[in-house]
């Protein structure tokens, strides 16, 4: 998460670009301890299993984080399991570059 929070979260937030932490069951202050070891500074936010059953669909395997990428029209791009700067970048130079639904 923190190569996250640099490459893309410090990048494009001030172009209306969007990175949240999604989290269900842990404990406020493990994450705040998280956030401050790490220095990640997007949000952290909790969700009572609707967006964490997207990012972790049932019979997917072992629950790896998941990179969800939603276009501006609010359409599912791109989910994946490991983080590549370069391929982020790019689908999100992709998606600053249209137009606004």
């Amino acid at each position: 998460m923190p190569d996250i929070d640099a490459n893309i979260w410090q990048k494009y937030k001030d172009q209306d670009v969007l990175v949240f932490g999604i989290y269900d069951g842990e404990l406020q202050s493990a994450l705040d301890d998280f956030a401050e070891q790490t220095g990640v500074t997007f949000p952290l936010v909790k969700d009572k299993g609707t967006l964490y059953k997207f990012a972790f669909p049932e019979g997917v395997g072992y629950p790896y984080p998941r990179d969800v990428v939603i276009g501006k029209d609010l359409t599912v791009r791109s989910i994946k399991n490991s983080f590549d700067p370069n391929d982020i970048d790019e689908l999100i130079q992709q998606l600053l570059a249209e137009p606004a639904p």
